[in-house]
């Protein structure tokens, strides 16, 4: 299947090159395009700066890399480069790939792409052809039948009276404002206790992280005050309502991007208490609705076919413009 599936884009096998699983955040994205490219049938490799390529045959390849662990990527005329951060960072480097028509730098998307020129895909989609640049937000780490197979028993799951937050509370996600300690009263009002689990070097595993969403009385993806301003979507939001729980935000922009099915609040405060509300008189219906859309929208393989539909755009108007 993946030999065929893009066969018009001369490339028969992926390489990740990066953070390899646990060793930083980013890491959970390449996660995610290894399993997803996994998955599709090409021959994947998970490699970074410390791997040999003795045994490896690079020819021909798609590559997906960011750009804190590029360095010893090899640079060939006849692969292919998703490239996140790395046009800001080292154009000069990749510049006669990008000329090519070899590579695209793909962002994160934040509203800050719509100043850029940009032509619209889908909601919170968006591209620029001249400067071969691509704005999307993350995903599920899950598979389409993987949610399926949690829908069946999604209905069964045991909930506790903990809510396990799964990721750093500190740093750049909340940048020292009051969103989560605003979250946290309420819970302790409501004598609900709240564990942040991971972040730091505290890793835990896809499946640990699944039981843990699971069982949570409810699992809300909170963001900071600088990621709300700028629109920025977590990869969290997609992953709890694919592991089985309701979608709970403090952001517009998330609770927009799914039509306002979610429970949202911009004070984490009340938050809680209107995901409190929806939860124990939940349609079990609207779950589902809100899982089928993850899983038809929302997963690595749907970033991977917009990805390189994108890429194969850039490349065959490379095509055209040499040709003529």
């Amino acid at each position: 299947m993946g030999s065929t599936l893009y066969a018009h884009l001369p490339f028969n096998k992926v390489i990740i090159w990066g953070h390899k699983l646990h060793t930083h955040t980013h890491s959970y994205i390449h996660w995610g395009f290894y399993r997803a490219f996994s998955h599709l049938g090409y021959e994947t490799y998970w490699l970074d700066n410390h791997d040999s390529l003795t045994n490896i045959d690079c020819s021909n390849a798609l590559f997906i890399t960011e750009h804190q662990v590029d360095q010893n990527m090899p640079l060939r005329e006849d692969c292919f480069y998703i490239l996140h951060n790395c046009y800001v960072y080292h154009y000069e480097r990749h510049k006669p790939l990008y000329d090519k028509g070899r590579c695209i730098s793909l962002q994160v998307y934040t509203h800050d792409c719509l100043n850029n020129n940009v032509t619209r895909i889908d909601d919170c989609m968006y591209y620029n052809l001249e400067q071969k640049i691509i704005y999307l937000p993350w995903a599920t780490d899950l598979l389409p039948h993987e949610i399926d197979t949690i829908k069946k028993k999604v209905s069964s799951l045991q909930k506790e009276n903990t809510i396990y937050f799964v990721g750093s509370v500190g740093g750049g996600t909340f940048r020292n404002d009051d969103k989560f300690s605003r979250f946290e009263a309420a819970c302790q009002k409501d004598n609900i206790e709240l564990q942040s689990i991971g972040g730091g070097k505290k890793r835990i595993d896809m499946e640990d992280n699944i039981k843990l969403i699971q069982k949570s009385y409810m699992a809300p993806a909170l963001q900071g005050s600088w990621q709300c301003e700028k629109g920025y979507i977590p990869c969290r939001i997609f992953k709890n309502i694919s592991y089985g729980q309701f979608g709970i935000t403090n952001s517009q922009t998330v609770y927009d991007l799914f039509k306002g099915k979610i429970v949202y609040n911009s004070d984490p405060y009340q938050l809680f208490y209107d995901a409190k509300e929806k939860i124990e008189n939940l349609n079990i219906n609207d779950l589902y609705e809100l899982m089928d859309l993850v899983r038809d929208k929302h997963t690595y393989l749907n970033r991977i076919e917009t990805l390189l539909n994108f890429l194969e755009m850039v490349y065959n108007n490379h095509q055209e413009r040499t040709a003529t």
